[in-house]
């Protein structure tokens, strides 16, 4: 007996030794390997499984979308989706844009966001586990958040971020991240992989832009928000930039990702590439020659997976090794570090084990998400002007409520949104939902809107869009030339596409894309109609056949060829010309009632987004806007909501100019010469010159992309159910002339609020109440501390006026003799306080004197210097209310 038992553990102990894939015994449970022991150290586990793969395999899985290895019994892993403001796909809540989330100043909210935004991510997964055992095409890892600064209100990714200070945005970021990956000791709920690191600022140029700056300027401006991220926040991922920083690419830059974000930061998870990054360092960038150097440059600077297309580490990293450009361990460190990633979201271990396991499918779109971003919405909502006391409207003395502009009826959600379950509420609906039917609310159509769809008709009777309405057939094809079957088709009620709509089967296709859309216009009266298409991109639109409309590129190529210029060159033109797509239009005679085959090529450059507009003939339009003035001149009172939407400003879209589009101010005059008793809704997600407005506007506020609640939110804080105290997250300008030029990124020479020495439109940190406060009793711990003590400023809150609400106190230091140029004043701590009316509230904020800092490019190193220094608090970085000073030895 004694000798079977000693031969059975040689046996055993032999079979280990020699790498066979022996069953692994642990706490009476078998395993095949011992990476899949969730017992095991993970370092211990990590290294066991990258060992047991092949080279090829461990190639593949360095991209984003990583296949499974089954003899490993390893499933295939998607290193990327969406979760800016909610999970990015069908059926999830949508939240505000996250330049809403910087317009709350609270950060304990947006942890109750992300949150829920986790919730439902483990939801899914779990209720797709239940089917076929594995999280199939849901997947924990997302590429959020955004926290590159908004220095310039130009670029068209400004609503992803949370402002221009980098303090608020590392609050704001740091919390974000929190409820994102949750706080289990040992489980990630959801990888949370901030982007784009770093100083990504511009998107007409994006794939190219070199961007040059000091290191004291990347150090003090675009690198706190990351900093604070992977240090307090503990983000297990970080997504590279297009753009180079002094000539060098950002995916390809080892003083970045390694001695920065690893070295210096102790960053210890794994770094994807922005989509396509590798192979825009050859194509657009010119720093590498071949794709082995492509991959080279991006492994040995410290990116661990390739996103986009995977057009290069596939390839050319094996080729890449022979050439001895890298070596198996650099592949090793890379696969190690994505494999410690899924092992932390327990994706190789019982389901049991992990604790995420348990959230039930039913919190995806619940009854209190919805609740809960409606109450984002109110906190995000900054009162910019309420003369007189316009706002808030009593419902019980007013009859009729005029509801126009071209917000109205359309609820925006900005880049990186699902679709939620119900749809969503736009602010007619908001306000109908408030009164009830003894208040008459009415609605007029915006004229520029896209053709509705009595005019637009697919030819097939038998194609409708999902709500069973005619619309236009759309084919997808994964490729630019039109050719092949469509990779996917379906009817749409217009035709008005952003690249979040693009069907899963035809997007991120490395052959590119083009859509078709047929159709017919069946005009209801005869004369000239106007119309536009508006497109980033290639297009052709063509009327019974013929070409009528397309793109100013096209054009341009056609008449650089006929004039005997290279296509490069003409295409050179084009990019240095056309910098901001414009609408283009053409006005044409159409017959009442006779049908017109319709079709519109397109082949989006960047982001996808194509739009037809649609402008009846001049006479019905007249009668329409009679119609429309005539019921705003009856009203008791006009909600106009005005702003952007998304053809204004996007991923890969800028904006030319801070104004208002599409005619809005000109609208504004007309219907306040009819009716004074106006307020205006901004609908947008960065600032926008209303210098008419302000003056002329009894009441504005300002609502940014405000989620699947929009519509109540609003209404919430224009009837007074809530008193707004949402806060600007950045400055708003008076003029393009109070901005530097787009590429210049030192923001010491004028921009923000930290530099910006004219005066603003309306400042940082700015927004009214129905309510007042009143500061007192300044008091500082100690006025001489040393560079390793903490400041404590305390002080009184009161509110003095007759509404409950929230105050944001809002602390501001400025050096005040320094060796080198500082900003005017920087926010260092703020707290969002709700207060009772009547009642007083002790406000404490800390302040480490470490953070008093600037980086100094001597020493290489952060520094205070000693000195006085102003203790500023107030209710924004224009009203200031209390003052001191304090000395730092």
């Amino acid at each position: 007996m004694k000798r079977t038992k000693m031969s059975l553990v040689v046996c055993i102990a032999m079979l280990i030794v020699a790498g066979v894939s022996a069953a692994v015994m642990s706490a009476g449970k078998t395993y095949k390997f011992p990476f899949q022991n969730p017992n095991l150290p993970i370092d211990e586990r990590v290294k066991d499984v990258v060992s047991r793969m092949t080279l090829e395999e461990k190639i593949l899985q360095m991209n984003a979308n990583a296949p499974a290895i089954q003899r490993l019994g390893i499933n295939e892993y998607n290193y990327g989706s969406e979760a800016l403001h909610g999970v990015a796909k069908k059926g999830f809540t949508v939240f505000p844009m996250a330049i809403a989330f910087g317009a709350t100043w609270d950060p304990d909210l947006i942890t109750e966001v992300t949150t829920a935004i986790s919730d439902e991510a483990r939801g899914a997964v779990n209720r797709d586990r239940k089917k076929d055992g594995y999280p199939g095409k849901m997947f924990l890892t997302f590429w959020s958040p955004t926290v590159n600064m908004a220095r310039d209100p130009r670029w068209g990714r400004t609503p992803e971020t949370y402002g221009e200070d980098p303090y608020l945005t590392s609050r704001i970021g740091v919390a974000f991240v929190k409820g994102l990956q949750g706080n289990d000791p040992k489980y990630l709920k959801c990888v949370s992989t901030p982007k784009h690191f770093a100083a990504n600022n511009e998107e007409h140029n994006r794939f190219e832009c070199n961007v040059k700056l000091s290191d004291r300027t990347m150090y003090d401006y675009y690198f706190p928000g990351f900093k604070a991220l992977i240090q307090e926040g503990h983000a297990q991922s970080v997504m590279g930039a297009y753009n180079a920083i002094n000539g060098i690419p950002c995916c390809a830059n080892k003083w970045l990702l390694t001695d920065v974000l690893r070295d210096e930061w102790g960053f210890d998870g794994y770094i994807v590439t922005d989509c396509g990054a590798p192979e825009l360092m050859m194509s657009r960038h010119k720093y590498a020659k071949t794709g082995e150097e492509a991959a080279a440059y991006s492994i040995q600077a410290g990116v661990d997976v390739e996103c986009g297309g995977e057009k290069i580490f596939p390839k050319y990293i094996a080729s890449a090794m022979k050439e001895g450009k890298l070596n198996e361990a650099q592949i090793d460190t890379a696969v190690s570090r994505l494999m410690k990633a899924r092992m932390q979201l327990g994706m190789f271990d019982p389901p049991e084990m992990v604790p995420f396991t348990k959230i039930s499918p039913k919190v995806i779109s619940s009854k209190e998400h919805a609740a809960l971003a409606r109450r984002v919405t109110r906190e995000s909502i900054v009162l910019l002007k309420n003369e007189n006391s316009l706002l808030p409207l009593n419902a019980s003395k007013i009859k009729s409520i005029a509801v126009v502009g071209p917000n109205s009826d359309i609820v925006v959600f900005g880049d990186y949104s699902g679709t939620p379950a119900k749809p969503a509420i736009n602010l007619v609906q908001g306000i109908k939902n408030r009164v009830g039917a003894k208040v008459k609310v009415s609605n007029a159509k915006w004229l520029s809107l896209p053709a509705p769809a009595d005019y637009l008709i697919v030819t097939s009777k038998n194609l409708k869009t999902p709500d069973g309405k005619p619309g236009v057939k759309a084919e997808y094809f994964a490729n630019k030339q039109f050719s092949g079957a469509p990779a996917a088709a379906r009817t749409e009620k217009e035709i008005n596409l952003i690249s979040s709509a693009v069907p899963e089967q035809a997007f991120g296709k490395p052959e590119g894309l083009s859509i078709r859309w047929t159709g017919k216009l069946t005009p209801s009266n005869s004369g000239a109609h106007y119309l536009s298409v508006t497109a980033y991109g290639k297009f052709s639109l063509y009327l019974n056949g013929k070409l009528i409309l397309e793109s100013v590129e096209k054009k341009e190529k056609k008449e650089k060829k006929k004039s005997g210029l290279s296509t490069g060159k003409a295409l050179d033109l084009y990019a240095r010309e056309q910098e901001y797509p414009k609408k283009q239009f053409k006005i044409i005679m159409l017959e009442a009632g006779k049908s017109y085959d319709v079709k519109i090529e397109y082949v989006p450059k960047g982001s996808a987004t194509a739009k037809l507009d649609w402008v009846p003939p001049t006479g019905e339009a007249v009668k329409i806007r009679a119609d429309e003035m005539k019921m705003i001149k009856n009203a008791d009172v006009v909600i106009a909501a005005m702003g952007y939407w998304r053809d204004h400003e996007h991923e890969s879209r800028d904006r030319a100019d801070i104004y208002l589009p599409e005619g809005q101010d000109e609208y504004m005059q007309a219907i306040t010469s009819l009716n004074k008793k106006t307020a205006v809704v901004l609908i947008n997600g960065s600032a926008i010159a209303i210098n008419w407005m302000k003056e002329n506007i009894p009441a504005i506020v300002e609502a940014w992309y405000a989620g699947q609640e929009a519509g109540n939110g609003i209404a919430d804080v224009l009837f007074g159910d809530y008193n707004p105290a949402g806060r600007l997250p950045f400055t708003f300008y008076k003029s393009n002339d109070d901005l530097p030029p787009f590429d210049d990124y030192e923001v010491s020479k004028g921009r923000t609020y930290l530099y910006f020495d004219k005066e603003p439109l309306y400042p940082f940190g700015y927004g009214l109440s129905y309510t007042k406060f009143a500061y007192d009793g300044l008091s500082i711990s100690s006025k001489n501390l040393t560079k390793s003590d903490t400041l404590t400023v305390s002080f009184n809150v009161k509110n003095t006026g007759g509404r409950d609400g929230d105050e944001v106190a809002q602390l501001y230091v400025r050096d005040i003799e320094s060796s080198v140029k500082q900003p005017r004043m920087q926010l260092k701590a703020f707290k969002r306080v709700r207060i009772k009316k009547g009642e007083s509230k002790k406000v404490t904020l800390t302040v480490p004197i470490k953070n008093l800092s600037f980086w100094d490019e001597k020493t290489r190193d952060y520094i205070v210097e000693p000195g006085e220094f102003e203790i500023m608090v107030g209710a924004s970085s224009a009203d200031i209310r209390l003052k001191d000073k304090i000395v730092v030895k």
